[in-house]
């Protein structure tokens, strides 16, 4: 039972508003959290290929790719 919702002398010392809004400021911290760790990786990823010469626009063929094509005796680009 809660005392605090039948004495009005009794003072409560959360709103369970307030704790909603907590809630959703953490969910909010969290989610642009896990963004700004999204955008670090994309940006390390666009700056590796930047590095290596690859220009925006075209396509990247994986390691992976090139190997399995090179196993299968096809040609790569011809």
């Amino acid at each position: 039972m809660d005392v605090a919702r039948l004495d009005p002398r009794v003072t409560r010392t959360s709103d369970h508003r307030d704790d909603v809004r907590a809630k959703e400021l953490t969910n909010l911290r969290l989610a642009l959290a896990m963004f700004a760790l999204q955008l670090d990786a994309f940006e390390m990823r666009t700056g590796e290929l930047l590095n290596a010469g690859v220009k925006p626009g075209r396509r990247v063929i994986s390691v992976a790719a090139l190997e399995g094509a090179a196993l299968e005796g096809k040609v790569i680009g011809g």
